[in-house]
């Protein structure tokens, strides 16, 4: 009998005991946590990019309006190797400076063409997505006119009257970021044919068909043609990689 007493005292003493213990490392654990969410909320950006092309100001807005606002979570994640994705940048690297402050450095990823309208740029990415709504213009990216768009919304793709139009323009702005053409403006009509500006020439690429043999016959051509000042048709794909240009003033040495 007593030592079935003894017995029950001991469970009781290690049921106490285990209790105690879940409890304070179950307080523990909660204390954590707390410390996590509020001690290392995102307050600030500090940003080092190579081509200037957002603000510390737009990082952080955009941060925020993909919730990322935890510090500590957030370089955790970069540091495995597991970075969360961010449209703005190809690649990132996180640096804490505070609770509340981190350092990116990074490479952007390159605007591929902005949309004028009601005194803004709309910035878009090689997705048709809308990264940068501002006044200022970005050296070495080309106005696109003749899109006909129902909606502008930051940090979704643009939404156009037919999607086709935007496709083709894609395309377009994905070739000339691979030849490195410099090109101020593209437009497109509503039969969905393109023209890019360069210089003094219109190069008319007519519609997507082929395009990639276009633009390999007008980067063979480029350095003689863009000498020139005047319209060359490439609506057509030649065989012989034959084009003609139209022009409309004599011939200028001189770089604009």
């Amino acid at each position: 009998m007593r030592q079935t007493r003894k017995l029950k005292r001991k469970r009781r003493r290690r049921l106490k005991k285990g209790v105690k213990i879940f409890l304070i490392a179950f307080s523990v654990i909660i204390a954590i946590t707390l410390i996590i969410i509020f001690g290392f909320q995102l307050q600030s950006v500090k940003i080092s990019m190579d081509l200037g092309q957002f603000t510390e100001n737009e990082v952080q807005s955009y941060m925020e309006a993909k919730g990322i606002e935890n510090t500590l979570v957030f370089w955790l994640k970069n540091k495995t190797g597991h970075s969360t994705k961010m449209e703005l940048l190809e690649e990132y690297d996180v640096k804490i400076l505070s609770p509340f402050s981190v350092k990116i450095t990074g490479y952007e990823k390159k605007l591929s063409g902005y949309i004028q309208k009601d005194g803004s740029n709309y910035y878009f990415d090689e997705n048709g997505t809308v990264l940068k709504i501002g006044e200022k213009k970005i050296p070495n990216i080309p106005v696109v006119d003749g899109l006909e768009v129902k909606q502008f919304k930051l940090y979704n793709k643009i939404k156009t009257t037919d999607k086709k139009s935007l496709q083709s323009i894609l395309e377009v702005t994905s070739s000339i970021e691979k030849y490195n053409f410099p090109v101020k403006k593209i437009v497109i009509n509503q039969s969905n044919e393109v023209t890019i500006h360069i210089k003094r020439v219109q190069v008319q690429l007519g519609k997507t068909m082929n395009l990639n043999k276009k633009m390999e016959a007008f980067n063979d051509m480029y350095s003689k043609v863009i000498q020139q000042s005047g319209i060359l048709n490439m609506k057509y794909a030649s065989e012989d990689g034959s084009y003609t240009l139209k022009k409309t003033q004599k011939k200028h040495t001189e770089n604009k």
